[in-house]
Order: structure tokens, then sequence, then C-alpha cells
């Protein structure tokens, strides 16, 4: 909302332009397909064991240097607003990091400013007021229930109101508001898309899987039963579909005894067959003489142990999701001769550092204009390799010293010439300072 324009005065001129627009008009109502999918992404972060610890982690990265105005005068107001404690009792800062948070697992969150606080609003609570005009969706205000839940799919259309006030009465009939962009903020992992793009939903085919096995893990563990048996009926008593009766039988019963008989049989194979399925590792099943006393076992197709190397797998497939390096979170192997610093910082500038762009570019004109400063945005990561070397070259800084300070003083007390095996040490360490502080072109490094 432009500062020369009164709250009332920038939706008139919204309501002007959405309904004087001539191309498609209209609320980006998220389809049921997308809400279907949010739901099934809901599914993955309470399912999966690893989920909540990948996302916790790929925040602490996130906001492991901080948030900073880039002034430190600036920093004070930036400070007192992030640690403010806003109705909800959470920091603003608290809301910041789940709204990203949130924005990572799902591709889309909901900030909004009031009297001087921010509160998260999760997927599905809001909707994004939209036209398309010359072939770009322009999002002008959005939609937000007053009590916090979903927001409904609208009924209206660009050309039923014709006035600002028309259109408000009719918000406050459904309980909505109707917020300008410097009082909401869409905060997406996909800035191409109205509501961002859930990477769940991307990998949905590896993430079934280790639901899948999660739940037959569980099943195989709980249930205590006996597994696939055969029980094959007493020759002369029942075989197949068809009965086949010993000759005696024969000769002694009639048509109705005989199906009497093949019916007794099923019975009682109905309720062998109930007992052993029911049964645990302490119960004591009793056969009738109708049954044959060999009884075969199946393996199971799949066993339990089979799935133990899954295990592990959630949190590296979880972490690939969510754009964080899986060495930040001490997943996977390391081979060869590489140090831990070097991993480290490309695991930072490869994986951290585009995803602290990718939410701060949103965040800092948000914040930036409410509480008057020029920009917000994460603080700069200090590489730890480059940290090592900086610390490398105090050290030789600190022989220099110690060795111009070993001369000898001269007959008249005066102080003479450095020493010569001094003198030597002292040439080649100002040797190795000056070879490590230029590049291969003897141009200066920036330290």
């Amino acid at each position: 909302m432009p500062d020369n324009m009164t709250r009332e005065e920038f939706f008139e001129e919204v309501i002007r332009e959405w309904t004087e627009c001539n191309e498609v008009c209209d609320l980006a109502v998220p389809r049921k397909k997308k809400i279907e999918g949010l739901e099934k992404a809901d599914r993955y972060m309470e399912i999966l064991p690893g989920a909540d610890y990948v996302l916790t982690q790929t925040l602490n990265y996130i906001f492991s240097n901080g948030l900073t105005t880039g002034s430190i005068k600036q920093d004070e107001a930036l400070d007192k607003f992030l640690y403010k404690v806003n109705d909800r009792g959470n920091t603003n800062l608290h809301e910041i990091r789940d709204t990203i948070g949130m924005a990572i697992t799902h591709g889309t969150s909901g900030l909004r400013w009031k009297d001087g606080n921010v509160y998260q609003y999760k997927w599905g609570t809001y909707r994004a007021l939209t036209y398309l005009q010359g072939g770009i969706r322009k999002v002008v205000a959005y939609l937000v229930a007053r009590d916090g839940g979903y927001v409904p799919a609208p009924t209206f259309e660009p050309n039923d109101y014709r006035e600002y006030q028309d259109f408000i009465r009719e918000l406050d009939k459904k309980q909505i508001l109707l917020l300008s962009p410097s009082e909401f903020l869409n905060l997406r992992n996909d800035t191409s898309r109205v509501y961002g793009h859930s990477p769940l939903l991307s990998d949905q085919e590896r993430l079934d899987l280790i639901v899948s096995v999660y739940e037959r893990l569980n099943y195989d563990i709980l249930y205590d039963g006996p597994g696939r048996i055969i029980i094959r009926p007493k020759d002369g008593f029942l075989q197949g579909d068809e009965t086949d009766i010993s000759s005696s039988q024969v000769m002694s019963g009639a048509l109705e005894a005989t199906q009497k008989r093949v019916d007794d049989v099923k019975k009682e194979a109905s309720r062998v067959a109930k007992q052993i399925k029911n049964s645990s590792s302490d119960s004591v099943v009793v056969l009738s003489n109708a049954f044959d006393k060999e009884i075969e076992k199946l393996p199971r197709v799949t066993k339990a142990t089979e799935f133990f190397e899954w295990l592990t797998n959630d949190t590296m497939i979880l972490a690939q999701d969510f754009g964080m390096s899986p060495s930040l979170l001490e997943l996977g192997g390391v081979s060869g001769n590489v140090s831990m610093e070097k991993i480290i910082d490309n695991s930072m500038l490869n994986s951290i550092v585009p995803l602290r762009e990718r939410y701060a570019v949103q965040l800092s004109g948000f914040i930036a204009r409410h509480l008057h400063v020029d920009k917000v945005y994460f603080n700069l990561y200090e590489m730890q390799q480059q940290e090592d070397e900086n610390t490398m070259r105090t050290k030789i800084v600190n022989i220099l010293s110690l060795l111009n300070a070993m001369r000898v003083k001269g007959a008249d007390g005066q102080e003479g010439a450095i020493q010569p095996k001094a003198q030597q040490l002292f040439d080649d360490f100002a040797d190795m300072l000056s070879d490590n502080i230029h590049n291969e072109l003897k141009q200066l490094e920036e330290l």
C-alpha cells in the first residue's frame, strides 16, 4: 500500500481495478486437488519421525547468524521488535521462524502485521485476491477469516460490487477480513506460484514408500500371529470344492447325510482357521480328527527385518526435499581426505545461504516498511575455513613480531642489527605470509 494513500483509498483503488479488469479476474482459490495435497503434506510431517528433526535443524542453520539491518542503530529497533511478545505469547522472531518453516514444508505460509507484531497464518486460512493483467497475475489483497479458520471459497464475482463499502459489507457478513499487502505477507518457497509448491508433494513416491515401511514394521511388531498356515482335511472327508467320502460312508448314508457331513467339515475348518488367526504364542488350538496331521506354514512374503535399513533413510530423503545438505545433519558418509570445515562451508554456501536469500527478499520489504529501516536480511556466514586461515595468519604476524625483537645491543648500548638466523627466519615467514594473502596474479586476496 503506497504511503500517500489511506487504507480505504487503497482498497477503493483495488476494487476499481478489479471490477474494471477485462481479462481473467478471480480469487486465487486453491483447487480441491491443491488442498488435498497440502493435507497430505500435513500427514507426512506428522507420521515421518525424522520430519521435525530435519525441519528444526534446517531452521536452526537458517537463523544461526541472526537477522540484521546492516546498521548498529537500526539493529536496536529490529532486535526490540524480534523479541517483543505478541498476543499469542510468542516472540515475533518465533512467528517469523514458524512462517519460514511452513513455507519450506508446504510451499506457503502467511504472516500478518497487527499492532506492531506479526502473526503466522497456516495455508488455507487466507486467500489471495488477484487479477490477471497483461499476462501477469497481480496479487492486490488478501482475505483472512476473523476466527483464524479456513476461508471458504468466495461465491461472488468482481462485477457484483462497484463500491468499496459494498464489498466490505459482504465480507463482514462472512466474517472475513480484507488485508492489504502491507498488512499481510504470503511467504512462498516458489514465488512463481500464488501459493508456492510443497516439496513433499514432489516426492510422494519415496515418502509413501517410507510410510508403508513404518506401517509394516509396526504391524509385524504388534501382531503376534502364526502367519499363513495350510491345514488339509483328512482323505475321505473333504478335498477341494468337491466332496469325496469313504465307501463305508456312501453305503451307510443317504445324500442328505453326505451333505451334512461336508457342511460339518467346512464349519470345523472355519472354526479352526479363526482360532489360529486370532491366536498368540501361548494359545492352544485343538484339531478334530477331520484334518490331516500334516500342517504347512508358508513363509511371509515380506519380513520386518528387510526394512531395518530404511530406518535411516527418511531423514536423508527429507533433507533433500527441504533443500538441506545432509552433511549438516550428520547424515551420510564422508569419504576421502576432506576437512570438516570445508564440508560445512560448502554446505552452508550451497544450501543454507540460498534458503536464507529465498525468504529474506520477501521478508525484507514487509518488515522494513513497518520498522522504518532500510532493509532486513540474515547476517553473513563466517566461513570456518577462512577463519582458520586468518588464525594462521595471525600466528605468523606474532612470530614476525618476536623475530623482529631479537636484536643484540651494540657496544655503545644502542640497538644493533637482527641476528643472522633470526633475519633468515623473519624473511621466510614474511614470504610465507605474502604468498598467502596474494593470489596467482599477485593481487591481494579479500580476507
